[in-house]
């Protein structure tokens, strides 16, 4: 099975704009066999996934999954040794410049005509301070996705700048972020099934809602530069819903100075 290998020119762009789209990187073999997992967790979508944005007024059994989070590791045992795994690590730290781990996945489903997009933010504004300018994300659709079905958005160079500060998106129960970028440099980036794309823990980045026929599936691959410790440090908007109880934290780090508004959406 073959992976290609990062140029020189891929890891110059990657730097300089802080994402990149590398095409046919996948097998679609592979993408098959992690499709196939994912539709088990879309099939029982009550014991394995969270609404990531449950809307505050429906009851946590009435959520309507307008974009169903979880994780293909939940249901595939082997999902540590599949080579695509290893070959997203090797391109990612190859791209960052340093050597970096595997860190979390997450599978998110968007259905057809009622999902929400997901909103403007930087993976950093979830991470904390302490994986500043540590981290790269590979997003894998695992169909052809453009901005009808909800690819990839992102802002040229953003990642150069600061942690944008993120707030609550409102009217929404779960710990969904958003953040106001200068949108006057945006990238709409269209791919096809087998293609990828990777961006800097700092990017801002969106995707649109699912207004196609068919659902939006994609799985989000996290590293961490080795021995960066994970999230930590967080900035004063972070909290965890808990959406098997529906309870609302704050960590211990942001606890002193948290907004007024920062309380649980559904009151």
């Amino acid at each position: 099975m073959s992976f290609p290998k990062a140029t020189e020119e891929q890891i110059r762009f990657f730097r300089e704009h802080g994402y990149l789209i590398v095409e046919d990187a996948i097998p679609q073999a592979s993408l098959d066999e992690l499709e196939g997992y994912c539709d088990k967790l879309l099939d029982d979508k009550q014991r394995y996934a969270f609404d990531w944005a449950w809307d505050a007024k429906e009851k946590k059994e009435e959520r309507s999954f307008k974009i169903v989070q979880s994780s293909p590791s939940l249901v595939w045992g082997d999902i540590d040794d599949q080579p695509y795994r290893k070959w997203l690590v090797e391109f990612g730290s190859a791209l960052i410049g340093s050597k970096q781990e595997f860190w979390y996945d997450q599978f998110l489903g968007k259905p057809p005509g009622k999902s929400s997009p997901t909103y403007w933010h930087q993976d950093e504004g979830y991470w904390g301070r302490n994986l500043r300018n540590k981290g790269l994300t590979c997003w894998i659709p695992l169909q052809d996705v453009n901005a009808e079905n909800g690819c990839m958005h992102f802002i040229d160079g953003g990642h150069t700048g600061d942690v944008l500060v993120h707030r609550r998106v409102e009217g929404v129960a779960s710990d969904l972020l958003t953040c106001d970028p200068d949108e006057s440099k945006l990238v709409v980036a269209p791919i096809k099934r087998g293609s990828v794309t990777f961006h800097h823990s700092n990017m801002p980045h969106m995707t649109t809602a699912n207004i196609s026929k068919g659902w939006r599936k994609a799985i989000s691959n996290h590293m961490q530069e080795v021995g960066a410790g994970g999230e930590g440090d967080h900035y004063p908007w972070k909290v965890y819903v808990n959406q098997r109880t529906g309870k609302l934290t704050v960590p211990e780090t942001v606890k002193q100075g948290v907004p007024a508004d920062f309380k649980d959406a559904r009151g």
